[in-house]
């Protein structure tokens, strides 16, 4: 089914174009060049990552959400860029250190989820900036309050105030926009039920691959437990764990734009490190434990956290591997590279015939 107000005033201006005299039927329905008309807002863009809104085809909601999301992440950020410079002139082997780094991470996540899920119509992307939300302002909350009640200062204080009055409307407004998304899809596939289907796996494996990386992230970066003060093992975990999330990550979207089934192989051989690094982290935490070595309380509960999201993750990730790799060679590619090359190919073109489900 088709999502979200397709019906609107865009695809009114569509069905209403004069026909042309294209046999094939594939003239863009949005080219208005031929008619004189050369000042027409375009509301989609076809770049070399696929098909974008443009900012003049974002509706007044999308813009609002945009705004205020901005306005709420920069402020974060500021508030945390601040809280940074201070640890690192009072307390640089603070595990504040660790953590004011890993919300400039998870910050930067969100503010990628927000302009690319908008612009890109991903759903599952603002799922992801709700889920990061909420991850962000638990964490606010239990540093506060739980974690390091010793360690109050006015710049956590007015951060965890920030959080938990703009993050509700925020979140709100997330699952708004996301509900009414449609009109991209509709776009790229046209109104076959079968390809949306494909294109929101693909949808979904996509978000994952970024939602897996930002958990990994976390997870190597919480092996700063005292701060600036960085252990040789902590060293190699961040040298290699960083670029190999990376380029997992990149390996799967290749693999995904591309249907390379050889690439599915290579890409769930070298996932089954994560959950093997995961459970070595799990083990060095209670081994420390166990040794009494008193890590930080607030450390060793966020990389449980993380451990637990960083596997949960994993594991849905792989299930979503199998599903998108029994839907290569049903046609999402060749419509997507339809796309691509020209703006002229019409919604159901003529190709559509050779795709069997």
């Amino acid at each position: 089914m088709i999502q979200g107000p397709l019906v609107d005033e865009r695809e009114n201006e569509i069905m209403a174009s004069p026909a042309t005299d294209d046999p094939e039927g594939l003239e863009s329905s949005t080219d208005y060049t031929k008619y004189g008309i050369t000042d027409v807002p375009k509301f989609t863009v076809t770049t070399a990552l696929g098909k974008s809104k443009t900012i003049a085809g974002l509706y007044a909601r999308e813009w609002v959400f945009i705004v205020i999301s901005a306005v709420n992440i920069l402020t974060a950020i500021g508030l945390t860029i601040v809280r940074l410079v201070k640890v690192l002139e009072d307390y640089p082997q603070s595990p504040d250190f660790t953590f004011t780094i890993l919300l400039l991470l998870n910050a930067g996540f969100c503010l990628f989820y927000v302009g690319h899920g908008v612009l890109r119509e991903r759903v599952y992307e603002l799922y992801a900036f709700m889920a990061a939300t909420l991850v962000v302002v638990m964490y606010c909350i239990l540093e506060y309050a739980v974690f390091n009640p010793s360690g109050h200062t006015t710049i956590k204080l007015a951060r965890l105030i920030v959080a938990c009055i703009m993050a509700p409307p925020n979140l709100v407004l997330a699952w708004i926009v996301a509900k009414n998304f449609g009109y991209l899809e509709f776009r790229i596939v046209g109104a076959s039920e079968f390809l949306q289907g494909l294109y929101r796996q693909a949808a979904i494996f996509s978000c994952l691959l970024k939602f897996d990386l930002q958990a990994t992230s976390s997870l190597v970066l919480l092996a700063l437990k005292e701060g600036t003060s960085v252990s040789t093992l902590e060293t190699v975990s961040l040298a290699v764990g960083l670029p190999f999330s990376l380029c997992w990550c990149l390996l799967g979207w290749i693999t995904l734009r591309g249907e390379i089934k050889a690439g599915a192989y290579v890409f769930a051989i070298l996932g089954l490190l994560k959950p093997v690094y995961y459970l070595y982290k799990v083990i060095s935490v209670y081994v420390e434990i166990a040794n009494d070595e008193q890590p930080s309380t607030t450390v060793t509960y966020s990389l449980l956290a993380a451990t637990a999201l960083g596997l949960l993750v994993w594991v849905v990730l792989m299930v979503e591997l199998v599903i998108v790799y029994n839907n290569f060679g049903k046609g999402l590619k060749e419509r997507t590279k339809d796309v691509l090359a020209t703006e002229t190919t019409g919604l159901l073109s003529n190709n559509r015939a050779r795709w069997k489900p």
